[in-house]
């Protein structure tokens, strides 16, 4: 999904992407890990022609940390 979003990001020359994924309860996926999130915009940077030309890209994840309970509160 990442990817996608990188692609569409990189057309509409957006330098944000938001993801909702949570490593508190991730369930082994292992892309919810803060250090795939931090090393997939890293990656980022380097392969876009935006990236390269000093306009960064931030991967948000404002959901990582918190927990379900947290997560319906902050919907609420």
């Amino acid at each position: 999904m990442l990817s996608l979003a990188l692609a569409w990001a990189e057309t509409l020359q957006s330098q944000d992407i938001f993801v909702g994924v949570n490593a508190v309860d991730y369930s082994g996926y292992p892309d919810c890990r803060p250090e795939y999130i931090q090393a997939f915009e890293q990656m980022a940077n380097l392969a876009t022609k935006a990236g390269v030309e000093g306009k960064k890209l931030t991967i948000h994840a404002p959901l990582m940390h918190l927990s379900k309970k947290d997560i319906i509160r902050t919907g609420f």
